[in-house]
């Protein structure tokens, strides 16, 4: 029946009620309003609407009008014709994913369905007729890139266009707005921070919006830049204008391999704001809220044994694992991809991301949004996956130097008993450094992919250059020697060396507060075991990285089995704190041992002053 009522032109009047076995003709106009209450004929997909539909004569008692998109199955709202009045209006509706059929095809065209249910039978009342435009898609950056690493979904043959999707990356010049993660021509400049980014990303989005007439948009975004769109969903966004957040290899728990270039002082704030110890101890217990934002995660999987992976758990994707991807809740998407593919692969794209761009209305009707606090309307088979404890791994000290031209530095690592896995990551901004390794016997070992995991990491975006492994390497000292390469600059580069075990020693550190006031004393104990035991330390070092990026050694104990220290911030922001503790063990090998902790001193409290 409804479908023949739906072959009468929309303007025609329809019958509404019976009363007294008599049916009343009734006259029925359909108002679409945006929230300012102005008159809308065509809106952008997400547009925020109101429905008022206003009847010729007083209703004789109250009518329940419910409305509904196309198909009388998606139920759109409903509102109450109180009795002895002529009109009503519904509460706000979303039209999130209006432009998308089911099949993932465009729906330029929408009508909407007024319905009177009643003793004598539902009969449709008015059609009304909507002209919907497709969301744009803000694209964000990460860490020491820009909006070029989007190229490849930008422009009128991007992958973006070829969806039927406008599309902005933000410092692209279509609007305003620049962030700063990086400038990899000027690594010791410093950076923005998550939070500046943020109300960047915020100023961005609202001359996208003011451009399109949208009033949401969807986020894609790439690495630290889920950090900032976290940020601005949770802490600088008004009103809801994100439609869904599609996070493409972003270290929700950290990365790893950011204390190598944050140990050589570049791309500061940015590359402390990574470290694992910041995420999981400061940012993700203050960010945590999605305001009913859907988030996705695609979390790259290309690595799949410690022994290649000198940054962190496996599966990674070489600096951002799974577990660091899926420390927020998440609808997650795996992907055999490393971290700068995740921006340039047009399979990713059609595979994974141009799904999730076409969903639709009944699609955003089901999943509303998640928060990091642990609600999510996700399917738990494919949500975001606890930290897996067992996996837990522990690095040395940060090795750090300079090599010139036509010349080499050695490095002594000491790999202890019970250690199943050692591997070794390399920064060095240059690309140009190379490494020899010798190990416990003094023989040189050579590196191949196969053996050791050998991995060149060109791109200059990535926070790691080379990386390598032993399983079961002989316990005692190993030399590395880097080595300056004819495409060493003639003034030489800079470069960091860090090495993760798995098994042998382990090192708990904590600190008393991650959010102190200036002046407030912030407590840190640290021990080193074996085999879950405490054992007694014969060397300690606490450094302390101030938010101008000065270092400082703080003064410990000189052995024990407990290390104390104590911090007092004097200025506010990010402080990296990297403990390290070592010693003898009995059958002669040494143990170190460095955790990498972090916190953010808070200004004075009420009228103490700044």
């Amino acid at each position: 029946m409804i479908r023949l009522f739906r072959a009468l032109p929309a303007s025609v009047v329809l019958v509404l009620l019976l009363y007294s076995g008599v049916w009343a003709q009734i006259e029925y106009e359909v108002a679409v309003l945006n929230l300012a209450d102005a008159p809308l004929s065509s809106l952008v997909d997400g547009t925020q609407m109101r429905l008022v539909i206003t009847a010729s004569e007083d209703a004789e008692a109250a009518t329940t009008l419910s409305f509904y998109l196309d198909d009388d199955v998606h139920h759109l709202g409903d509102c109450v014709i109180p009795d002895g009045a002529r009109t009503c209006t519904t509460a706000p509706i979303s039209t999130l994913g209006w432009f998308w059929d089911e099949d993932g095809q465009v729906r330029p065209q929408r009508e909407i369905h007024v319905i009177n249910y009643q003793t004598s039978g539902w009969l449709p009342v008015v059609a009304r007729n909507l002209t919907v435009a497709p969301r744009p898609v803000v694209l964000v950056h990460g860490f020491g890139s820009s909006f070029s690493t989007w190229m490849g979904y930008l422009g009128p043959a991007g992958y973006l266009a070829h969806t039927g999707l406008p599309g902005y990356a933000v410092g692209d010049g279509q609007v305003p707005g620049v962030m700063d993660t990086g400038n990899l021509l000027r690594p010791a400049q410093r950076t923005h921070t998550i939070a500046r980014n943020s109300e960047i990303l915020g100023d961005y989005i609202a001359a996208v919006k003011a451009e399109t007439g949208a009033e949401a948009v969807d986020l894609v975004v790439h690495s630290m830049g889920g950090l900032i769109a976290r940020y601005y969903i949770d802490s600088v966004m008004g009103p809801r204008d994100v439609g869904q957040l599609i996070m493409l290899g972003t270290p929700n728990g950290g990365s790893d391999c950011a204390v190598l270039a944050q140990s050589l002082g570049f791309y500061q704030p940015a590359s402390l704001e990574l470290r694992t110890g910041y995420l999981q101890s400061v940012f993700n217990p203050q960010i945590f809220e999605a305001r009913g934002v859907p988030f996705f995660i695609v979390a790259g999987t290309v690595i799949q044994r410690r022994l290649f992976s000198p940054c962190g758990t496996v599966p990674n994707d070489t600096v951002v694992s799974m577990q660091s991807a899926t420390a927020v809740p998440a609808q997650l998407i795996e992907a055999p991809y490393i971290h700068t593919d995740l921006t340039t692969s047009e399979a990713l794209f059609f595979d994974h991301v141009a799904p999730l761009l076409r969903r639709t209305a009944e699609d955003f009707a089901v999943n509303t949004g998640s928060t990091a606090s642990g609600e999510s309307d996700v399917d738990s088979e494919s949500a975001a996956l606890a930290p897996d404890t067992a996996d837990l791994v522990q690095f040395s000290q940060v090795m750090t130097g300079t090599v010139r031209s036509g010349s080499s530095q050695e490095h002594t690592i000491h790999i202890d008993r019970d250690v199943t896995v050692a591997s070794f990551g390399l920064f060095d901004p240059s690309r140009s450094l190379t490494v020899t390794v010798r190990g416990a016997t003094g023989n040189e070992i050579t590196l191949t992919a196969a053996d050791n995991g050998l991995n060149m990491i060109t791109d200059p975006e990535s926070l790691l250059y080379l990386g390598y492994g032993f399983e079961n390497p002989r316990p005692g000292p190993w030399q590395v020697t880097v080595q300056a390469t004819p495409r060493t600059p003639p003034l030489g580069t800079e470069y960091a060396l860090v090495t993760l075990y798995a098994g042998g020693a382990t090192i708990d550190a904590e600190l008393s507060n991650h959010l102190p006031r200036l002046e407030e004393a912030v407590q840190i104990t640290a021990t080193l075991t074996l085999g879950n035991e405490p054992i007694a330390y014969a060397r300690a070092r606490v450094i302390v990285v101030h938010p101008d990026g000065r270092q400082e050694s703080i003064p410990v104990g000189a052995s024990g089995e407990l290390l104390n220290a104590t911090i007092v911030p004097s200025v506010p922001g990010v402080y990296g704190v990297d403990v390290s503790l070592g010693t003898i063990l009995p059958d002669g090998t040494v143990a170190e041992r460095t955790v990498y902790l972090a916190f953010e001193a808070l200004g004075r409290l009420s009228g103490g002053g700044d």
